[in-house]
């Protein structure tokens, strides 16, 4: 029944397309709300369904608004996945491993690809007399902080694909699709060279082949994560 369908308020250029990819993948009905930035923040009516107003915000059939990708993610899985398809293997990709690489994305590569996107928009924003100073600060942070960590982060998910098509196995679970965003966010942006971390590389373009991701990207409205507009 469409009452009963999940809606997506879904933000462009945002961590809301992993999630809109997930829906996709797990082929459910679905109503999709697209709101769009202003002057590069979430638009006021996002709080008319969450007081936070970020995105994503999913509502579900009965009511309920979750927030949070990583829980989001969980509900959708937990709630539509009715085969186990996207929950991996349950030997090597277990609950486990796909928790820690769900939180992977947020609590440990967040803070320096955050770094990064503040220093990049303060210097694109800073006046034109003072942003030399602000782009030696932020290559001095780039050099002592943010760089050598999210080279052992991406390092790390190199060596953690091994032989595997996805992080979770065969198809992607939850933690493909968390990791989505930051490895996006720091490849278009620059943050990292993707070529230096192989597998890494051949697992974000198998994920941009799959017919699900092309068509969220289709039913989105936008995902430019350059930080240069």
């Amino acid at each position: 029944m469409a009452e009963l369908r999940p809606t997506l308020h879904h933000l462009n250029d945002s961590q809301s397309q992993r999630i809109l990819w997930l829906l996709e993948e797990l082929e459910i009905p679905y109503n999709l709300q697209l709101h769009t930035r202003v002057k590069g923040r979430a638009p006021p009516e996002m709080k008319k369904t969450h007081p936070l107003g970020k995105a994503p915000q999913l509502e579900t059939g009965d009511g309920r608004v979750i927030v949070e990708s990583l829980v989001i993610a969980k509900y959708l899985i937990e709630t539509y996945d009715k085969t186990g398809k996207f929950k991996g293997d349950g030997v090597k990709n277990d609950w486990i491993r796909d928790d820690q690489l769900s939180n992977l994305a947020a609590a440990s590569i967040g803070p320096p690809m955050i770094l990064e996107v503040i220093m990049t928009v303060a210097v694109r924003l800073t006046p034109f007399f003072v942003r030399p100073l602000v782009s030696v600060v932020h290559k001095q942070l780039r050099g002592g902080y943010s760089g050598p960590e999210l080279d052992a982060f991406f390092k790390y998910l190199d060596d953690q694909l091994g032989d595997q098509d996805y992080f979770m196995g065969t198809t992607p679970g939850r933690a493909d699709f968390i990791l989505s965003f930051p490895v996006d966010t720091c490849t278009a942006a620059g943050f990292i060279d993707i070529k230096k971390y192989p597998k890494v590389e051949k697992w974000h373009a198998r994920c941009r082949e799959r017919p699900a991701w092309k068509r969220c990207i289709e039913k989105g409205n936008g995902y430019d994560l350059t930080f240069k507009d």
